[in-house]
């Protein structure tokens, strides 16, 4: 065999060798950064995780809130007509006390005058009075009916 021959077979081994140690540290290298990527993929799943769960609370929290307003509105609808109701009411009532205001000294003087009598007919403003204060009483009734109702 010729020297020529033998420097060729070790510069061929040589070279094997170093292209084996080159691959075994860009293996390692490989490696490490394989961990170092599955560490972010787990890190980055976590996350996504954590803000999906705050994202349901924070919708669950909005659609209590939303049913909250929702019921708050109800009930102010209601309580107003009731206030409306009540104002109504209030405006007949104070109608039917400033007529009998003004006509409270013919009726006393038709008392006074007809003592003796006995009155057959009932004078239409304390009618309209009465009127007004049963239909008052029956309005509350209604409404505590409504509001004490279990349906």
């Amino acid at each position: 065999m010729s020297i020529e021959f033998i420097i060729a077979i070790g510069i061929v081994v040589l070279a094997l060798v170093a292209l084996v140690i080159v691959g075994i540290l860009i293996g390692k290298k490989v490696g490490s950064l394989m961990k170092e990527i599955n560490s972010t993929q787990t890190t980055v799943q976590d996350q996504i995780t954590h803000f999906t769960k705050e994202t349901d609370a924070i919708t669950s929290k909005i659609d209590h809130m939303t049913t909250r307003v929702d019921s708050m509105t109800k009930d102010v609808a209601v309580k107003q007509a009731y206030i409306s109701d009540f104002t109504q009411t209030t405006a007949d009532f104070g109608d039917s006390i400033n007529d009998l205001k003004q006509n409270s000294t013919k009726v006393a003087s038709y008392f006074l005058s007809s003592s003796r009598r006995k009155v057959t007919v009932t004078p239409p403003r304390i009618t309209k009075v009465g009127k007004t204060a049963l239909k008052m009483y029956q309005s509350r009734k209604n409404r505590t009916k409504k509001r004490f109702s279990f349906n």
